[in-house]
């Protein structure tokens, strides 16, 4: 009775948290269902006036009660005005005199048109005739949207994104990203300047609301310089913040450290001094509760860590992340202990010149206890091969990086990007595997106990120059990388294997396998567009890519009398030496015909590689191809077609066995060919700004010949052997669709609802034994998202998706396989009484059909209460339990070819925790909720 109680709970709760959600915003609607609706043409010439602002104030105090814009025809709608009350409308528009006029709606006749409201031009400036009390929310000067920050209430301890997320057109999504009417913001400016550099969060989660005294948006004139002929919604944004009394130094940041049950604790602090255009960030952190010491975006917007771009970025859903590969926390399975720390440093000199330094280390143990369960279908048996491991690991990585930018005049733009990265790392595994057939006839069971020991080096730099022309349109442009690394990797197995089959043989494995890798790459892009006309252009591009890679295996078995690892293995150690260049030429026009733009293209590749072996033949390898391509824009459809090559990577060519797992052995195969592939694509985005909903759309094609498929033998024992060879055939088609609708009733209560679906599917070749068959493979998976906020006082966030998976297979030989996941998460924030935060998340797992010994589903709930004192609530004291149903574990499911994987990870369970935050300068935003790179 109990597990059905818990089941119906765990089923019904995110269903519950929705409706919650829903029904408050449809009793504030009901509050307000009065609307004024009209026209606005300009008297002399009867033309329509599009984006004029429509104010509603009350008569009795000019307290604004909300407003809109005109849209394209000039027509205005304001709905949720209040009835039985003295309102007066205010119209505006600059180069036009003020309309305005009081009215009151009644519950009888709640809505009132206005009819054509004629507007005269006059060249008063707008400030002589209206006062202080109504000066309009939103202004269009120009190419400029700007908006009035104080007719939009915000709370006193608001950041510039709680304002922007009330301004109309405007989207924040949760990971911070802005758009204004379906268009990104690349760049936030302070009085004109780039005060915090080029990430716009920095700016809106750090600068208090009530300084700003407006915000304007234009067109980013850099991006319109570079292509005149950018489609509108592509265009990035630039916001500008006005302050009313400038913010030009100063410190920022937060201190916190927590100690909880089961020996838990967490601390760090990040801290930026800013003077002027000066800026300098530290930080620093340690933890042992699976999650990153900071989020990303607190390593971008206070420590300003991207200041010199990422070369390299990993994030997970669930938080963790790595930059440049250096992990933050939370980038590994198990259980973690994550700490690490660095400094940054930022300045712009008077001669324009940006420049960067920073250092970071980032440090993880981790110990993972995994169970995986492998469901291989053949022609009469199935086989189920379970692998039980426990493993500790640690790594610790330094990176030293920096960046220089610098602007010599209007139409010359020059960077780069050096960094040097240094990684050790260590290891130690048990495993044990076994094999069976058809559920209870054992054929095979391993005991492995492995040591790693491994560290790399690395260099790599970025260059980029462009060079506009004074003949709009022309353009040239180098883009450059390097990256060199060298590798070593020392890889000791202890291994016992016993198989039954057809009598009882038992075989032991004592080995080193030392690999050394070292890698070269240099890549240059060479770009010039030339205008023929104003409505077709010419370009060329030109890519020249040298690679290297040396790849040396050396196995060793110990020596009985020393102990040492030093006596050779024939057959298992060998050395690859490769060498080659890559070059494609592309031509092509740019061609715009009205609202369509055309652009068909040539590209030409040479590849010419030098595989150059130890102990066998070197293979010689040269190939030319020529590749059509071809792009064509209308509105917000966009297609794509190309063609490209890619050769295999040096461990496929490698053609020694790997052989450190004795149940799962590999082989290289240095006869590979590059693979060829066709892919297509089709794309619509748009946003409508009357309704704020955003529409994206896409779908994706792709074709390929020599493709890269691993082709697997099966013994009776159960022992695989995997080889890459080359086939044909193979083709992928996917797409995805969004939709998210944001509605702001009024200043204070908005809500969002979103759904989200992606499929696939994938024909692919299968080579089992002697048997050759394609498996095609579907997948769907919807997802919904609806968030509500109640002037930020409750706020509800219910996310629900589903994964079903099939596969079906040319062959009888295979069985056709099906199942489906469901994972939700629902989030509830309560902000009363004053000083009192309540939250509580409940994420839910679910697998249709999990195999004997592994979980079918699990839920999590977690909850925390922080109290709020101090000055502008600097402090905060938060007591939080993670995993209070005391179940939670990591858990997933793979199809791929003829088997069905399961993952099960062990994962931190039940903690309670009391930590402390102190927040300088309070710009520490809303407390409350969770940082999510995802919307879903």
């Amino acid at each position: 009775m109990m597990y059905a109680s818990q089941a119906l709970i765990k089923q019904t709760l995110p269903l519950l948290l929705l409706l919650l959600s829903i029904y408050p915003s449809l009793s504030s609607a009901q509050s307000r269902n009065g609307e004024l609706t009209g026209k606005l043409q300009d008297n002399a010439s009867k033309e329509a006036l599009s984006y004029a602002t429509v104010a509603v104030y009350t008569a009795a105090d000019t307290a604004m009660v909300t407003f809109r814009m005109s849209d394209e025809e000039g027509i205005f709608k304001v709905p949720g005005l209040p009835v039985s009350q003295d309102l007066r409308v205010i119209v505006t528009m600059m180069g036009y005199g003020v309309y305005r006029q009081e009215f009151r709606l009644t519950p009888q006749k709640p809505e009132l048109d206005l009819g054509v409201v004629g507007m005269e031009q006059t060249s008063r400036q707008l400030k002589e005739v209206v006062i202080l009390a109504e000066t309009p929310p939103v202004l269009v000067r120009n190419d400029t949207l700007e908006f009035n920050a104080a007719s939009f209430k915000t709370l006193p301890t608001s950041l510039v994104e709680d304002l922007l997320k009330k301004l109309p057109g405007v989207s924040v999504d949760a990971a911070g990203n802005i758009t204004v009417n379906g268009r990104a913001v690349q760049k936030i400016l302070v009085d004109g300047k780039e005060f915090f550099g080029s990430d716009p969060k920095i700016a809106t989660r750090n600068l208090p609301a009530d300084v700003i005294e407006k915000v304007q948006v234009m067109d980013d004139q850099d991006a319109l310089r570079r292509d005149p002929d950018m489609p509108k919604m592509d265009i990035p944004q630039v916001i500008n913040l006005t302050f009313k009394k400038g913010i030009k130094k100063g410190m920022f940041g937060k201190l916190y450290a927590g100690g909880g049950t089961d020996e838990r604790y967490e601390g760090g602090g990040i801290l930026n001094f800013f003077r002027d255009t000066t800026q300098l960030s530290v930080l620093g952190y340690s933890n042992n509760l699976n999650r990153p010491g900071f989020g990303l975006e607190d390593i971008s917007r206070i420590g300003g860590f991207d200041r010199s771009g990422f070369n390299s970025m990993m994030v997970r859903r669930d938080g963790g992340f790595a930059l440049n590969g250096i992990s933050f926390g939370a980038t590994g399975e198990g259980i973690q202990q994550s700490s690490g720390g660095g400094a940054n440093f930022n300045t712009v000199t008077r001669s324009g010149l940006k420049l960067n330094l920073q250092y970071f280390f980032g440090g993880i143990n981790a110990d993972v206890n995994q169970l995986v369960n492998s469901e291989q279908f053949l022609q009469t048996d199935t086989l189920n091969t379970r692998r039980d491991r426990n493993q500790h690991r640690s790594n610790l990585s330094h990176r030293l990086g920096g960046k220089v930018e610098w602007k010599p005049d209007t139409l010359t733009d020059l960077s780069i990007s050096p960094s040097v990265t240094l990684s050790n790392g260590s290891s130690s595994q048990l495993a044990y595997i076994n094999t069976l057939r058809n559920v209870s006839e054992l054929l095979n069971e391993s005991t492995n106990e492995e040591l790693v020991d491994e560290q790399s080096l690395g260099f790599s730099n970025t260059l980029s120059f462009q060079r506009l022309f004074r003949k709009k349109g022309r353009r040239f442009s180098l883009f450059s990388t390097l990256d060199n690394s060298s590798a070593g990797h020392d890889q000791y197995n202890e291994a016992e294997n016993i198989f039954y089959q057809p009598t009882r043989t038992v075989t032991f494995l004592d080995q080193l396998r030392d690999t050394d890798n070292d890698a070269f790459n240099m890549y240059n892009t060479l770009y010039f567009t030339e205008p023929v006309s104003k409505d077709l252009s010419a370009f060329a591009r030109l890519n020249v890519q040298y690679f290297r890679d040396d790849n040396v295996l050396r196995t060793y078995m110990a020596n009985v009398e020393t102990g040492l690892y030093d006596v050779p293995v024939a057959g298992l150690s060998n050395g690859l030496d490769r060498r080659g260049w890559r070059n494609l030429l592309t031509t092509g026009v740019n061609w715009k015909i009205k609202e369509v733009r055309i652009s068909p293209g040539i590209q030409f590749t040479s590849l010419a590689i030098r595989n150059g072996f130890q102990k066998s033949p070197d293979i010689n390898q040269s190939y030319f191809y020529v590749f059509p391509s071809l792009r064509i824009e209308w509105k917000q459809f966009e297609f794509n077609y190309n063609a490209d090559m890619r050769e295999p990577n040096a461990t496929d060519l490698q053609p020694v066995l790997d052989n450190t797992n004795p149940l799962f052995i590999r082989y290289g195969n240095p006869r590979l060919r590059p693979a060829v592939s066709n892919n297509a694509g089709l794309s619509f985005r748009k946003y409508d700004t009357g309704k704020s909903v955003n529409y994206d759309a896409s779908v994706f094609g792709s074709y390929s010949n020599n493709d890269i498929t691993q082709a697997r033998t099966v013994d009776e024992n159960g022992v695989q052997e995997i080889r890459p060879v080359n086939t044909d055939g193979n083709w992928r088609l996917s797409g995805r669709g969004r939709v998210m609708k944001d509605y702001k009733c009024n200043d204070k209560n908005q809500f969002s609802v979103g759904a989200d679906l992606f499929f696939s599917y994938t024909r692919s070749l299968i080579l089992l034994n002697s048997i050759r068959s394609y498996g095609r493979f579907w997948s769907l998976n919807p997802e919904l998202e609806a968030r509500l906020n109640l002037d930020d006082k409750l706020e509800l966030n219910q996310e629900f998706s589903l994964s079903y998976q099939r596969s079906a297979y040319e062959s009888n030989t295979f069985d056709n396989l099906r199942f489906h996941t469901r994972t939700s998460r629902s989030e509830i924030v309560v902000r009363l009484p004053e000083k009192v935060v309540w939250e509580a998340t409940f994420d839910y797992w679910y697998n249709s059909n999990a195999v004997p010994g592994l979980q079918k589903s699990f839920g999590r709930l977690s909850a925390g209460v922080t109290y709020l004192f101090l000055k502008n609530d600097r402090a905060q004291l938060k007591l939080s339990v993670y995993d209070l149903l005391n179940q939670n574990i990591s858990a997933y499911r793979v199809m791929r070819e003829n088997l069905i994987e399961d993952y099960q990870v062990e994962a931190l369970n039940r903690y309670y925790m009391l930590t402390f935050t102190y927040n300088i300068r309070n710009f520490g935003g809303k407390v409350g909720g969770r940082e999510t790179l995802f919307r879903f």
